[in-house]
């Protein structure tokens, strides 16, 4: 029955492909200016694939990029694949390994050319079987435009995460990054009290137990409570007391990736968040990656995976998935310091069900989010433009609609415009099979053009 029904969405993407005339991108560029092409990058297998990345390459061609084994944080085979496309006779390369720590679980890559036409690919690596043990890593090719095969890497290091300040002597009670989060929490606390989602008498939709419950969690890993060794304190007087202090281990590991960094010039900012924290960073490089720096963290009630765009008054919005409770809504933050320092973060009127999105800014100047626009479940992936810099978003095509309850997925986009106009998102696609008992997966690529959108 498997098999039946992987040959015959094989046949649909074959009569779709015939249907728009697609045989490359070359092509591309007059067929699919009033439809959009959905194709399988490879063929639905039972394996887990997801967390899929995409860039285009100097000669034009794409090269995408995804995780896949027998699970993820727990899954020791999980390896970084990727596979190329030929715009000229448009067909996906076979998959290959692109990076695999043996043993251990690889998750999330990220692709992207540098301002040194550099590619870049940045993953990270589960070292504990819980996200909070992920570490970042990054390796770096200069020679990377085979036809089929993965790239020559010159360079791999780890990402290491310092966005806390030296506390050689401990985490004492005046230190910096504690007292940032204090701050950010206060405020955020009192614009959910403003709107109504936090009320004295614990009606909110965030309770106070909701509330005190996950603010201990928070400030027990940034004061480093899991990780206590002998210390020095300085007192009121002055003085220099040994004691126990906790060590910032846990809040400079458990860094995850997942959308594409916004990038101008030599300049990166790459998007950053915790699963243990339920915060945003941005990782801040102004040399191409030589060296970085940390922005203070993007906080809200489980404001993660943030997607970034550039406002035309050069502040950055940053869209994130809606981990907390309700209203499931993606939350949104704009930085007016080049991504150092980050609003409150507020509701934005997006549904959004606790799932990946992503988002990119068109050469006409317009916004292009795609994600699952729903409050609950993952069976429809939409893709909406916005022409005020995210004040409407006014033009809305759906890329996937399955049934609500169904095994279909369609989610964890990743989203570009290449070179030529064209707009393209890659995706985890995942269908039924065997009478509803079990699912198969790919990664999906589709490609559309602005016109198509807005029509």
């Amino acid at each position: 029955m498997k098999k039946q029904i992987c040959r015959l969405l094989s046949v649909l993407v074959i009569l779709l492909s015939a249907c728009t005339g697609k045989r490359g991108t070359d092509s591309m560029n007059t067929s699919v200016h009033d439809t959009i092409l959905v194709e399988s990058i490879f063929p639905y297998q039972d394996q887990h694939c997801h967390g899929s990345t995409v860039a285009e390459l100097p000669d034009g061609n794409l090269l995408a990029a995804w995780f896949q084994g027998s699970g993820e944080r727990t899954a020791e085979d999980v390896a970084i694949m990727g596979a190329r496309y030929n715009r000229k006779n448009g067909q996906w390369s076979s998959p290959f390994v692109l990076a695999d720590v043996e043993g251990f679980p690889d998750i999330n890559p990220v692709l992207f050319i540098d301002g040194r036409s550099r590619l870049w690919l940045v993953w990270y690596t589960v070292l504990a079987y819980q996200w909070e043990s992920s570490l970042i890593k990054y390796r770096i090719s200069d020679n990377y435009l085979q036809p089929d095969k993965p790239p020559v890497w010159t360079w791999q290091d780890v990402l290491h995460v310092k966005a806390d300040g030296s506390t050689p002597e401990g985490i004492g009670e005046n230190d910096p990054f504690v007292a940032t989060l204090q701050r950010k929490y206060n405020d955020y606390y009192n614009s959910l009290a403003a709107k109504g989602q936090i009320k004295a008498e614990g009606a909110g939709s965030i309770t106070r137990e909701i509330w005190d419950a996950a603010i201990a969690r928070y400030f027990s890993i940034a004061k480093g409570s899991s990780f206590m060794r002998d210390g020095t304190e300085v007192n009121e007087a002055g003085e220099r007391i040994r004691t126990q202090l906790g060590y910032p281990l846990m809040r400079r590991i458990g860094w995850q990736t997942r959308n594409k960094p916004l990038r101008s010039g030599s300049r990166i900012l790459l998007p950053l968040y915790s699963d243990g924290f339920d915060f945003s960073l941005i990782a801040i490089s102004q040399n191409n990656g030589e060296s970085w720096s940390f922005s203070e963290p993007i906080v809200g009630a489980g404001s993660i995976q943030p997607a970034l765009a550039m406002c035309n008054d050069s502040s950055i919005t940053a869209y994130m998935r809606d981990n907390g409770p309700s209203p499931k809504r993606l939350m949104k933050s704009t930085s007016h310091d080049q991504g150092r320092t980050w609003s409150v973060v507020e509701d934005s009127e997006i549904p959004n069900p606790g799932s990946a999105a992503d988002m990119t800014k068109l050469k006409s100047s317009s916004w292009v989010i795609v994600s699952n626009d729903l409050d609950e479940g993952r069976h429809r992936l939409t893709v909406m433009l916005s022409k005020d810099e995210g004040k409407t978003w006014l033009y809305r095509k759906t890329i996937i609609n399955g049934l609500p309850g169904s095994q279909t997925r369609a989610h964890y986009p990743a989203i570009i415009q290449t070179r030529d106009g064209l707009i393209h998102v890659t995706f985890t696609n995942q269908i039924p099979a065997d009478g509803g008992k079990s699912n198969v997966k790919n990664i999906a690529h589709a490609v559309f053009s602005e016109k198509w959108l807005t029509d």
